[in-house]
């Protein structure tokens, strides 16, 4: 929640929230987001195993990310899978020159139009991507129907492996019809053959091609998530 979201539902004024919260921060019971200044439940405070993993998982990307986007400019999101969709834990967009939508954090990515969905299904355990891929095949969500097509869905995920990296659908955007301008490449965050979540580096299509821009930032891509898993486990 950000600032004034917590100003509103505890009817606290805004000083003595901050100085609570610089409190808790310091105890290590809340962490305050590197871009989007939400403050989140911190390890300390979170009860179950997967939200734990993802807090551990965002606090050790996120000077990552913000390596990343000092070298390259482009932003860079990192997220989970949870509930049929992919989930933005930590993201560098505010520190990127480049302006891009800013609210990816409060929704859900769809799996099998989003680069962080594919690369995520590509890569996880067989068992964990039958099972997801039951789900959206269930759903009645226009973007999921697309998991009925099995052949075409397997064939998209070969393609993925095949070239170490996963693209967006063209045209596709989450809240923001303008966003479909924009394009982006992303792989997994992998501990021992798990899937933790995924890392993208996003631009704007027309300022490079595919080919270019995976000529460019592919492997600092891929050298920020072995980072990020490599300071995930010192953490853990």
């Amino acid at each position: 929640m950000s600032l004034h979201e917590i100003s509103r539902a505890t009817g606290l004024a805004k000083p003595t929230l901050l100085r609570i919260l610089r409190t808790l921060e310091s105890e290590g019971y809340v962490r305050r987001g590197l871009t989007d200044q939400y403050y989140r439940a911190n390890v300390r405070s979170v009860p179950t195993e997967d939200e734990v993993q993802r807090s551990v998982l965002a606090e050790v990307a996120a000077p990552v990310l913000d390596q990343l986007c000092q070298e390259v400019l482009w932003p860079s999101d990192l997220a989970v899978y949870d509930d049929g969709h992919m989930w933005v834990q930590e993201t560098s967009r505010r520190r990127s020159p480049f302006m891009m939508n800013r609210a990816v954090t409060r929704f859900g990515i769809h799996m099998l139009q989003s680069g962080m969905g594919r690369a995520f299904l590509a890569y996880c355990q067989p068992e964990k991507r039958d099972e997801i891929l039951r789900r959206l095949a269930a759903s009645n969500e226009p973007h999921d129907v697309v998991a009925r097509k099995k052949g075409m869905v397997e064939k998209m995920l070969e393609d993925v492996r095949s070239k170490g990296y996963a693209t967006r659908a063209t045209g596709y955007f989450v809240t923001q019809p303008n966003e479909a301008r924009v394009t982006a490449i992303a792989v997994p965050v992998t501990v021992d053959e798990d899937v933790l979540g995924s890392v993208n580096l996003v631009w704007i299509a027309h300022a490079a091609s595919e080919e270019q821009f995976v000529l460019r930032h592919l492997a600092r891509l891929s050298d920020a998530s072995a980072e990020i898993a490599k300071r995930f486990v010192e953490r853990s």
